[in-house]
C-alpha cells in the first residue's frame, strides 16, 4: 500500500505497505524452505519496475531471503510497470537461468502476465484478482512452459 499521492508524488510504501511487504517477504522465505530441493538453485533475483515503493518491496523480499539462506539479487528491470505490455517480462522470465524468480509490479500487468506465462490469456482477470498489495501467485516452469503452482 503506497502513501497517497497527495502527499508524496514518488508514492512510496507507506507503513501498512511496509507491514504488508514484510509479511509477503517472510511468506516467500517459508514457502521457499519447504520448497527446497535440489533443483532449486540457492539463488534467487528478484525484479522490480522502476516505481519506488517496488523498490522497497524487492529490498524486504532480498532481507528475509537473505535472512532464510538464499543468494538474493534485486535489480530493477523495464516491463513491469502497471500498463507494460506482459510479453516484455515474459521474455525476461523465459530468459533467467535462476530457478526462481520473484516479480515486484503492479496491475493490471500481473494479472496480464501471470496469464501470459500459463498460455490462458483468458485466466487474466482471475490471476490478476489473486494479486493485493504485496501479493502474488506462485508459478512453476515446466520445461519450456509455466503453471499455477
Amino acid at each position: 500500500t503506497p502513501v497517497p499521492k497527495e502527499e508524496n508524488e514518488e508514492q512510496p510504501l507507506s507503513a501498512k505497505g511496509s507491514e504488508e511487504a514484510t509479511f509477503t517477504a517472510k511468506g516467500i522465505a517459508q514457502y521457499l524452505a519447504v520448497e527446497k530441493s535440489p533443483e532449486v538453485s540457492p539463488k534467487i533475483s528478484v525484479f522490480h519496475s522502476g516505481k519506488t515503493r517496488a523498490a522497497e518491496t524487492g529490498a524486504i523480499i532480498v532481507n528475509a531471503l537473505s535472512e532464510a539462506g538464499w543468494d538474493a539479487l534485486c535489480e530493477m528491470r523495464e516491463g513491469l510497470s502497471p500498463n507494460d505490455e506482459p510479453a516484455a517480462a515474459a521474455e525476461l522470465v523465459s530468459a533467467e537461468n535462476d530457478t526462481v524468480v520473484v516479480l515486484i509490479g503492479h496491475l493490471p500487468h500481473m494479472g496480464k502476465l501471470a496469464a501470459k506465462l500459463v498460455q490462458r490469456p483468458a485466466a487474466a482477470g482471475r490471476l490478476g484478482g489473486l494479486f493485493h498489495p504485496a501479493g502474488g501467485v506462485v508459478l512453476r516452469r515446466q520445461g519450456d512452459a509455466w503453471e499455477e503452482a
